[in-house]
This record gives structure tokens, C-alpha cells and sequence, in this order.
């Protein structure tokens, strides 16, 4: 598991929008001319947890009539409840939404109607609905200040507060509006694949009690997609139509499932936390799961090994069992120790480049000239298949300085730098890989592109 620095986008943010303070920061950040740093979101990467929402989400992005290699899936590690999609084909569920539902059908329907937010193209009509909503508010405060300064403070107050308050209350009958259409799209998506929509009604009806509640004290999930009776009671007389309404989640997919939420919760909550939730009378996987990753992160090396060992024992064929014992390995200083077990989860799963990054890691680290062409292969593999694996093009430039190819190991970290958002790294290494590679080479190009992208408009004008 990767923790991955990124930016969040401006939409993503409009969507999260919840109390009246922010609304109205948010729809002046919407004007147009208004720039901004983006809000920043901790990404994590963990294969395991990515190839089972890609199983779920395939099917579905399909009968949206989406490319589903064209929609990107994000976790967020967070704390708190909720899914969003934005700038264009991205759909971000964070951690804690992931641990608290426990079956596939509720996230299905989570993923349902957020693809319904996308083929319904509801970002940029948000945008604009925003806008609308942010000329409104700025209208009243200019209104409002200018009675103020005319000896009236009580009456510009008024006129302020209210215009805020018509302001959003005009932007939120919007957003149920489209969070219904979203529904019923979802639902429409769901059916298509032979799929019941109980698990969307049962994510909403957790919610359904905390429309009264004061915004801090709502879950995120409310306040990014206001809830309403009828939005449930809609969905249930599709649910009473539907012929799939009885149908139960495949039990190998509830297990993987169960899986994922034992790991989630063994890497992100405390460790003291992690055994009150799965004591060791809890014999189930997703519990002894947990506590080995728990143990792992808290030091007991040999407690998490013995767990770890067990669970290959019972499932010989599950590659992430392997992966983390890798990981347990390599970061206790066993590192020829870790290719093993690395190997083994590569040759299980040999279409995951997360696995392969892992490996070469491992190969790396040992500082055996044996392994080097073999960890340059992997990497080289991994990134083609999946270069938003930014420690990977780390992992790489090392590899190809080993090899002696200074000129693909300054690309390579052009390539990390870039798409970190480290514009003035990025700048020195692509300078540099244009400098080393063939003129006319694919990776001179490439550096050429990179160039262009991060090289200062004036003197001395570099964002980090």
C-alpha cells in the first residue's frame, strides 16, 4: 500500500460543498477569472483494493456506455464517509466509506450513482449552476454593503443574509435535482447487469435521519448529496419492480470484499483501535487479516509472520497474502527475503504493475548487479501499464542508472517530478534527458513534452 501526494480539483470541491460560509466561498471561487491552489487530497494505492472496485465498477461503466478504461478510480485516505466524482471521468471513495459498508451491493450502488453524475454530465452543469448561484450571493453582499454604508447596518445585514440564504437554497434544490437523476440512473445502470439497486437504498437510508442535522455534524456523504425522502421512496418502487430485488452478492465476492475491509482497517486505524474491532477471538479472515497488518505496523515483525503465514496456508493462491508478506519482509531489512514472496505474488497476478513495482523494489534494494536487468524489466513493464505509479518511475530511474542509461534514468524522474507536481525537478531532469537521449528518440520527445509543460513563463517563476 502507497501513500500518493496529489492535488484535488476545483469540481471536486464545489461537490463537497456543505455549510453556507463555504457555499459562498465556493461559488465566488466559481466565477470566472478566479483561480486558486486546489484543495489537497491523500491518495493511497493498493492493488488488492483497486482490482476489486475495478471488478465492480467495469460492468457498470459499461452499461453507461463508458470506456471503462477511461474512468479512473481514486481511494482517498480519509476519515470521513463519502464519494464524489470529478474533473470529468474520476470517481473518488474514500477509505472510511470503504470499511463502514459491508457488503458489495452497497458499494456498487455508491458506484452507480456516481457514474449516473457522470454520463448525466453533471459536473459542468454544477459548474454553472454555481456560478448562477455565486452571482446572486455577490449581488446581495454588494447590495447589502452599500445600504450598510448608507447609516443602515441592520438592513444591508439583512439583505446579505438573505440573498445568501435564496443564493443556496437555489443551488441546493439544483444538486437534489440531480442526485435524483443520478438515482434513477444508477438504478437504470444496475439493472442492466442483473444487479439489485437494495444496496444504493440501504447506503441511503443510513443517511436518510441527518437532513435536520446542522451541517458540522452531518457525514460528508449528506452534505455532498443531499438526502430527501422521496429520493428513497423513489428507488424503493424501483427496488419492488425490479427482478433482481432478491438477488444476494456472490459469497467469493462478499469474501474479497470482507478481505479488503480487514486490510483497510489493519493499515489506516490505530493499532490499539485495530485489536478492540478484532479481538484474537475473532477467527474470520477479515479479522486475523486486520491483526497481522496491525502487528506488522506496530513492530511485532514475528506475530504479524505467523498471521500472514497462516492465511497462505488456507488460500495458497492469493497473491496479496504474498504481497504483504513481501512488504512485512523488505521493510524489517529482510530483503532478499521479500523477492520471494514478491516473486510469487508477480507470478499469481502477473497483469497487477503494483506487484511488479514491489518486486523490483526488492531486487533493487539488494544491490545485486544479478537482478538488475531483471528489476529494469519489471519496472519497465509496470510503467507502460500503469504510469501514475509515481514511486515507480523512482524505482526505475534507479534501475536504468544501474544500467548505465543516464539519459532514461533523468527521464524517469522527469516523469516522477511531473507528475508529482514538482514543476522545478521536473524541469532539471527533462532539461537534462533532452541533453543524454538521441535526438528524434521517443524518450528525447518525451522530455521535449515534459519540458514544454513545467518550463517557467518568467524568470524565476517556479511552482513547486
Amino acid at each position: 500500500m502507497f501513500p500518493v501526494p496529489i492535488q484535488k480539483s476545483r469540481v471536486c470541491g464545489l461537490r463537497r460543498t456543505a455549510s453556507r460560509l463555504f457555499f459562498m466561498v465556493m461559488t465566488i471561487l466559481a466565477m470566472p477569472g478566479v483561480t486558486g491552489s486546489a484543495l489537497a487530497l491523500s491518495l493511497i494505492r493498493d492493488a488488492e483494493t483497486e482490482e476489486l472496485l475495478r471488478s465492480y465498477a467495469t460492468p457498470i461503466f459499461a452499461a453507461a456506455g463508458l470506456n471503462p478504461r477511461s474512468v479512473n478510480i481514486y481511494l482517498v485516505n480519509d476519515n470521513q464517509i463519502n464519494a464524489f466524482v470529478a474533473g470529468g471521468q474520476n470517481v473518488f471513495f474514500t477509505t472510511e466509506l470503504l470499511i463502514e459498508f459491508d457488503t458489495p451491493g452497497e458499494i456498487k450502488g455508491v458506484l452507480a450513482h456516481e457514474v449516473g453524475h457522470i454520463a448525466g454530465g453533471h459536473l459542468a452543469r454544477t459548474q454553472d449552476a454555481m456560478k448562477g448561484s455565486g452571482a446572486l450571493a455577490i449581488a446581495s453582499m454588494v447590495l447589502g454593503m452599500g445600504v450598510a454604508a448608507m447609516g443602515q447596518p441592520d438592513a444591508g445585514m439583512g439583505i446579505m443574509t438573505g440573498g445568501m440564504h435564496v443564493a443556496e437554497r437555489n443551488y441546493l434544490a439544483y444538486s437534489r435535482s440531480q442526485e435524483s437523476s443520478a438515482d434513477q440512473a444508477g438504478a437504470t445502470f444496475l439493472e442492466a447487469i442483473g444487479e439489485s439497486p437494495a444496496g444504493l437504498i440501504e447506503v441511503m437510508r443510513r443517511f436518510s435521519g441527518q437532513d435536520a442535522l446542522n451541517a458540522p455534524n452531518q457525514d460528508p456523504f449528506v452534505r455532498s448529496h443531499p438526502m430527501s425522502s422521496d429520493r428513497i421512496s423513489s428507488l424503493e418502487d424501483r427496488l419492488a419492480q425490479s427482478p433482481f430485488r432478491d438477488r444476494p452478492d456472490p459469497s467469493e465476492l462478499t469474501e474479497a470484499h470482507l478481505r479488503m475491509q480487514g486490510k483497510l482497517y489493519g493499515f489506516i486505524k490505530p493499532f490499539a483501535q485495530t485489536l478492540r474491532k478484532f479481538p484474537v477471538k475473532d477467527t474470520s479472515i477479515k479479522a486475523r487479516y486486520a491483526r497481522a497488518i496491525a502487528h506488522y505496523r506496530h513492530g511485532d515483525t514475528e506475530q504479524s509472520l505467523r498471521e500472514v503465514d497462516q492465511l497462505i496456508a488456507e488460500a495458497p493462491d492469493n497473491p496479496y497474502y504474498y504481497e504483504l508478506k513481501g512488504q512485512i519482509l523488505f521493510e524489517n531489512g529482510r530483503v532478499r527475503e521479500a523477492i520471494a514472496p514478491h516473486s510469487k505474488a508477480v507470478s499469481l497476478k502477473p497483469d497487477i504493475p503494483l506487484l511488479r513495482v514491489n518486486l523490483a523494489q526488492a531486487m533493487l534494494s539488494t544491490e545485486d548487479s544479478a537482478y538488475h536487468k531483471p528489476a529494469l524489466e519489471a519496472l519497465q513493464l509496470a510503467m507502460r501499464q500503469d504510469p501514475e505509479i509515481t514511486f515507480g518511475w523512482h524505482q526505475l530511474a534507479i534501475a536504468y542508472a544501474n544500467d548505465g542509461q543516464e539519459g532514461m534514468a533523468a527521464l524517469a524522474s522527469a516523469e516522477r517530478a511531473f507528475r508529482s507536481e514538482n514543476r522545478r525537478d521536473a524541469f532539471i531532469h527533462s532539461q537534462r534527458a533532452m541533453k543524454l537521449l538521441p535526438e528524434g528518440s521517443p524518450g528525447n520527445f518525451r522530455a521535449q513534452d515534459i519540458y514544454d509543460m513545467v518550463k517557467p513563463k518568467h524568470r524565476g517563476d517556479f511552482i513547486q
